[in-house]
């Protein structure tokens, strides 16, 4: 297949959006990353415009990991049991809420609570969307979920560049209800999104909760988890203190928002072509490779802070990196489970996720405070190193007693 759909599937889209539910998925994916891009930009520069300490700063940016925490099993419970549409609705409107508050007020405790329906909007949405885009296209999980996150990725860029540039030139109020507009358009092309057909669905919200017990340990998932907690751990250091430590370099808000933004590029361009490198390099591989040399990167990005260029390339690079992990750990998750507990399945995974970008940013900015920034930037990477270094043993053990990876699929190619 081509990298990018022919012009006529375009066309047949654009006629029949909903006859297209894995095209209308990505559409989905590029408002909400356009939300979330200039969500995660304007409210660690706004915390910074408005005096708070490092710790302040790290608390607001975790802030959303608290809901998540709480949430991400009831959304995939509800999405499992209910459909994704109705999770998506909700997700859009909380987020468009978030990016509303700011706009009248910007207190610590404004802010908290803005980052608070940020974080119940986040503690669902890719769940839902994740369990979506897999479920429109069965045993195509990794390639579609690269893309999705590609397109979220894509939006992210244009709306954490946008935003940062509106709030230096104009205010941060005007860059807020730009944010909510958009995610508010997002609420509307959800209507379009059909209901996909799920097979042995059960009828009860318990049910549909029941296998998050053993899905929290399951040996298969292990690695998924592991995934999932570093780089969330990662891109919760980008959106803190790697903010913090472009603007203590003098960077403006703009282009601190640029640079952040280049990151995204790198996740965009990596998950599109996701499928394929997942295929060529296996997930043991994957998940090594790039939790080392994401670590790498931030040390990198720490070293070289005040040389022109270098620290920028780094970001951009780190993205590609963090890409591979960001889409790896949701891909595991979707191999690893039934049609009818994707979601469930996928919001246990993203627990592990949320823990992590609730953690990052509160115990990185805490030891910043404590020593530098850039201290604080090496001691991550060192904690992504190991375990870069230790993921293929945490691989060996989740896969003791299955087939390799991949041959457990050939029985049923031959059999089709």
């Amino acid at each position: 297949m081509n990298a990018l759909p022919n012009l006529a599937l375009l066309g047949a889209f654009v006629r029949d959006p909903r006859g297209h539910p894995t095209y209308l998925g990505y559409l989905n994916g590029f408002i909400y990353g356009f939300g979330m891009g200039a969500s995660t930009i304007l409210f660690p520069l706004y915390a910074i415009d408005q005096g708070f300490s490092l710790s302040g700063q790290g608390f607001i940016v975790a802030a959303p990991g608290i809901v998540m925490i709480m949430l991400r099993l009831v959304g995939g419970a509800l999405s499992d049991r209910f459909g994704e549409k109705f999770i998506l609705w909700f997700s859009f409107t909380t987020v468009t809420i978030a990016s509303l508050v700011p706009v009248f007020a910007a207190t610590f405790v404004a802010l908290t609570v803005a980052q608070l329906f940020n974080g119940a909007s986040r503690s669902v949405y890719w769940s839902a969307a994740q369990s979506c885009i897999s479920r429109s296209a069965e045993g195509e999980a990794g390639k579609v979920m690269g893309r999705q996150l590609s397109f979220e990725s894509g939006g992210g860029i244009i709306g954490g560049i946008i935003a940062g540039f509106i709030a230096g030139g104009i205010g941060y109020p005007e860059a807020f209800l730009m944010t909510a507009i958009a995610t508010f358009v997002g609420f509307v092309i959800t209507s379009s999104l059909p209901r996909l057909p799920r097979r042995d669905q059960v009828r009860s919200f318990a049910a549909s909760l029941a296998p998050a017990k053993k899905m929290l340990v399951k040996r298969t998932l292990l690695h998924a988890h592991m995934v999932a907690f570093t780089s969330a751990a990662y891109i919760g250091l980008v959106m803190g203190l790697f903010v913090a430590f472009f603007r203590e370099i003098d960077y403006s808000e703009g282009e601190t928002a640029l640079v952040i933004r280049l990151n995204s590029i790198g996740v965009s361009v990596l998950a599109y072509f996701f499928g394929m490198i997942l295929g060529r390099l296996g997930s043991r591989r994957t998940a090594a490779l790039g939790t080392t040399i994401t670590g790498l990167l931030a040390a990198g990005v720490g070293l070289t802070g005040n040389v022109p260029i270098v620290p920028v390339a780094f970001m951009a690079i780190s993205g590609m990196t963090f890409g591979s992990l960001r889409s790896l750990y949701p891909t595991l998750a979707a191999e690893n489970s039934a049609p009818n507990q994707r979601a469930m399945a996928l919001s246990v995974v993203g627990l592990y996720w949320a823990i992590g970008i609730f953690l990052s940013p509160l115990l990185f900015g805490f030891l910043a405070e404590q020593t530098t920034i850039q201290t604080s930037i090496f001691i991550f990477s060192g904690f992504a190193i190991t375990a870069g270094l230790l993921s293929p043993l945490l691989y060996d053990f989740g896969r003791r007693g299955l087939p390799p990876e991949g041959e457990e699929q050939e029985p049923a190619a031959k059999a089709a």
